[in-house]
């Protein structure tokens, strides 16, 4: 049945809520994007144009660091909007005062979007206000992290018991989020549909969102924007092998979600258009190229100098400051963070052909560790080897995939940086 929003029904939370929760965007020290010549030992390179250092898509199915397919993915831009169900299972009864204390908790995801894309995204939920009861057991739905179909299902229920009072042809986005003591579902994958296999309500099909678990009391909101990045194609880079957090640690929140520096890479916010081309310095080819880059976290300036340095790899040099999301820690070390990226693997690793990754093999990113085998103490141990990975002096360097990265000054928080390829 299509029906409009009832009145009392929902509660519409937009990222306007950045500003109640504190969150503005710190603007960033004047630094147009240049390209200065080389010192006087090193031959300048040839200056390339930024779309000489993208990458092709990975030959695998999920999530990879090439362009995004926006047939299959949601597009990142302008104003998304999601609806949030809360659903229930016969002979569960979810405790008391649970949808509130989550609606509350989800509240955070949109303004985390607004600063994270610099304006570019805003994403407005509109709470539903009842738990309402699906017919099937909650071990009907167990497969839902494992098996798209189940995945489907459970979705198109939630759908179903709340067509009555929502008007689902008003939203981009579907949520649905269980009870904390729903057992059978554990943890929160995201629901990505190819065209015709989605949820269908009010005439439209309902092809991306997400399946919240158990693991939403520990993650917080930040596993709504990290399940909502992989509807907008970005891969995990956490692997899902022994070495799980060794490649990024906490420098993405599509590695470790509870990690100190949990903004999104640049390389990412450029395959996502948050970073516009005249942003991003490339260089494809053997010599040297400086630039200034202003901090990842505020508007404006380079964020990017990317060195190719193959037909599917590259390497990333960024500027790391406190931000608004990048929090100030002794776990988190303001600096250059220099990465190597690959689309030769999908997310978590997987190979083409495989559902499996190879122990110690590509990852999408890996960052280069300045001071490897040293860890901070007192973080957690998933991100405190690569804690201190940062270039965080003059002269600091750090030589990868055969790319030596040098900061060669510092100007208030931005940071100027010399890459030279023999």
């Amino acid at each position: 049945m299509r029906m409009s929003l009832r009145s009392n029904a929902v509660v519409v939370i937009s990222a306007a809520v950045a500003v109640a929760l504190g969150i503005a965007a710190t603007p960033a020290e004047s630094a147009p994007p240049t390209v200065r010549p080389a010192g006087p030992n090193q031959a300048a390179a040839v200056p390339a144009s930024p779309a000489d250092c993208l990458l092709p898509a990975a030959d695998v199915y999920n999530e990879h660091e090439g362009p995004a397919d926006y047939g299959r993915w949601l597009q990142p831009t302008g104003t998304l909007r999601g609806i949030v169900l809360f659903v229930r299972f016969p002979g569960v009864t979810p405790p008391a005062g649970e949808l509130a204390q989550r609606t509350s908790l989800l509240s955070g995801a949109p303004a985390w979007f607004n600063q994270s894309s610099y304006g570019g995204v805003t994403l407005q939920l509109t709470f539903d206000t009842v738990w309402r009861q699906l017919p099937n057991s909650q071990t009907t739905y167990s497969e839902y992290n494992v098996d798209f179909n189940a995945q489907r299902a459970y979705v198109q229920d939630a759908v179903n018991v709340a067509d009555a009072a929502i008007d689902f042809s008003q939203y981009d986005l579907v949520y649905v989020v269980a009870p904390s003591n729903a057992s059978s579902l554990p943890n929160s994958p995201s629901f990505i549909a190819s065209v015709g296999w989605g949820a269908w309500a009010d005439g439209v099909e309902l092809r991306h969102g997400a399946t919240f678990g158990q693991d939403l009391s520990h993650w917080g909101y930040k596993v709504l924007n990290h399940e909502t990045g992989h509807v907008f194609g970005l891969p995990d880079l956490y692997a899902y092998a022994a070495d799980q957090h060794q490649a990024a640690g906490g420098w993405d929140l599509m590695g470790l979600i509870s990690g100190p520096a949990p903004d999104l890479l640049a390389w990412h916010k450029w395959k996502l258009g948050w970073l516009a081309d005249n942003q991003i310095v490339c260089q494809d080819g053997s010599g040297s190229t400086t630039a200034t880059l202003t901090p990842l976290g505020a508007s404006g300036g380079t964020k990017a100098l990317v060195v190719r340095t193959g037909e599917r790899d590259a390497v990333v040099v960024e500027n790391r400051q406190v931000s608004p999301l990048d929090v100030s820690s002794s776990c988190f070390q303001p600096g250059v963070l220099v990465y190597q990226v690959t689309t030769t693997v999908g997310g978590g690793g997987i190979p083409p052909g495989s559902s499996t990754p190879v122990p110690g093999g590509p990852r999408p990113i890996r960052v280069a560790d300045r001071l490897p085998n040293s860890t901070i103490a007192g973080c957690d141990a998933r991100a405190a080897e690569l804690a201190n990975a940062t270039l965080t002096a003059v002269n600091h360097a750090v030589t990868v995939a055969g790319v030596t990265v040098r900061v060669t000054g510092h100007s208030g928080s931005n940071r100027s940086v010399q890459v030279t390829v023999p």
